[in-house]
């Protein structure tokens, strides 16, 4: 009986029927499938409701939510970055779409910090810039990402900032569905998005790389995937404990190192892979295989970041939180709408509901949002995604890696003017990015005609 009372085993057969709950709705309410609403946002609704913040009817524990959440982050990006390259060399709506999520980290960095100056002085209070900063972590990397970096901003002085970080990416979610289906149905009534043929230079991002059989009495092949999934990660606690000690004498960059173990493990992902190609195995791992373990991670992260919100500290914070993802949601909005057309070579309207899914939310958002007008994705956005993700990784190392961190670090010692530092740094890197993309991608910033300019003929 001591074995059943360890509350991690209540916690995750709670999240498991959770997701057959959400799948069981989408099953029994149609308006759900036609709003392509994925289970396990339906299943962290629900959890929510029946949680802890709220009825308190479902044995779940928040600690073990929140390290679950914390995990996977790590987990997803190494089973994706264990993946090899999909698809030709990228063309240039692969590098538009680059540009794209560059530049909405740069704008919603900016919302941000704007709108922690704004919301202090309505409110007559100095707010810790990683407020503003957790709405492009919430809003653009997910629920994972944004519980790491508040956790790791706590010791930097931000209140609550986990729960803080989890929340704003409840509401993106939230934007995500009650905004993203409403926008799709306007590029319907306006004819936005045509049926077309995949391009045939782009591979299936399911048969980029033949699936390897397992040997006989060798491991299971989903037991091999998830045990070198396990081993990565393994290192990457390895080299975050040797960088955390090597940084002691530098506590608040120290505790960040944590919160971006998830790079460390990607990066030792594509490090490893690359050594084993190069040391004569082509085909190291099953890419099909290590793309169910991220998707499985995904769900699971999903329902159990929204079952582990704390309605007492949304409750505290309701009016800055609301006020600031009114902002960002906002400004995402319009910029998917403005850029949209401007921005993307091909398939225009296709690329920008997918952006502003993953936007909001996260990538699998984007995607269902893509699949109400794109069943099939045949489009050339699913493979623009996936490509343009992986190459926005290195532009994003100026502001993921240097002014959020320094503005959160200046922040003791020179208080508002560590935001209004940042926020100026901020909006420098956007321009730079725009203007970067005009050049290097065809973003059309000339074109006229309203927000979404006709296409032509």
């Amino acid at each position: 009986m001591d074995s059943w009372n360890n509350p991690v085993v209540p916690t995750v057969f709670s999240l498991l029927l959770l997701l057959l709950v959400g799948e069981g709705l989408r099953a029994v309410l149609p308006v759900l499938r036609r709003g392509a609403i994925p289970a396990s946002i339906l299943a962290g609704a629900v959890g929510l409701l029946l949680g802890p913040s709220a009825l308190d009817l479902i044995p779940v524990n928040v600690e073990v939510l929140e390290a679950g959440v914390y995990h996977a982050l790590a987990v997803v990006f190494i089973a994706v970055s264990l993946q090899a390259p999909k698809g030709a060399a990228p063309g240039r709506s692969a590098r538009a779409m680059a540009f794209a999520i560059v530049s909405m980290t740069g704008l919603q960095t900016v919302v941000g910090l704007a709108g922690v100056l704004l919301i202090g002085a309505l409110l007559g209070a100095v707010i810790h810039p990683g407020f503003g900063l957790l709405l492009p972590l919430g809003f653009e990397q997910g629920p994972g990402q944004a519980l790491a970096m508040g956790h790791a901003w706590e010791e930097a002085g931000l209140v609550n900032g986990g729960q803080v970080g989890l929340i704003i990416a409840a509401v993106g979610f939230a934007w995500s569905v009650l905004v993203g289906i409403p926008f799709v149905a306007w590029g319907k009534r306006r004819g936005l998005w045509p049926r077309r043929e995949a391009q045939s230079s782009e591979e299936s991002l399911d048969n980029a790389v033949p699936h390897v059989p397992g040997a006989s009495g060798g491991l299971d092949l989903l037991t091999g995937q998830v045990a070198a999934v396990g081993a990565v990660y393994a290192l990457t606690w390895l080299v975050c404990t040797g960088l955390a000690t090597a940084l002691a004498g530098l506590p608040e960059i120290a505790a960040m190192i944590w919160g971006f173990h998830f790079m460390v493990g990607a990066l030792l992902s594509i490090g490893l892979r690359a050594a084993m190609s190069a040391g004569g195995v082509p085909h190291p791992f099953d890419d099909a295989l290590l793309g169910r373990v991220a998707s499985f991670t995904v769900d699971l992260a999903t329902v159990a970041a929204l079952t582990a919100v704390q309605l007492a500290v949304l409750r505290a914070n309701w009016l800055p939180i609301v006020l600031l993802t009114t902002l960002g949601g906002l400004a995402t909005v319009f910029a998917c709408l403005w850029i949209g057309r401007r921005g993307f070579p091909e398939a225009s309207f296709e690329h920008a509901v997918v952006w502003f899914g993953m936007s909001t939310g996260t990538l699998p958002m984007g995607l269902a949002l893509l699949r109400i007008i794109d069943p099939e994705l045949r489009s050339p956005a699913p493979v623009s995604v996936v490509l343009g993700s992986s190459m926005a990784i290195v532009p994003l190392i100026p502001l993921v890696l240097v002014v959020q961190p320094g503005t959160i670090a200046l922040f003791s010692t020179y208080g508002v003017w560590a935001s209004v530092g940042g926020l100026l740094t901020s909006l420098l890197f956007l321009l730079l990015t725009l203007v970067v993309w005009v050049n290097a991608a065809g973003f059309q910033w000339r074109l006229r005609g309203g927000v979404w300019p006709a296409e032509e003929p």
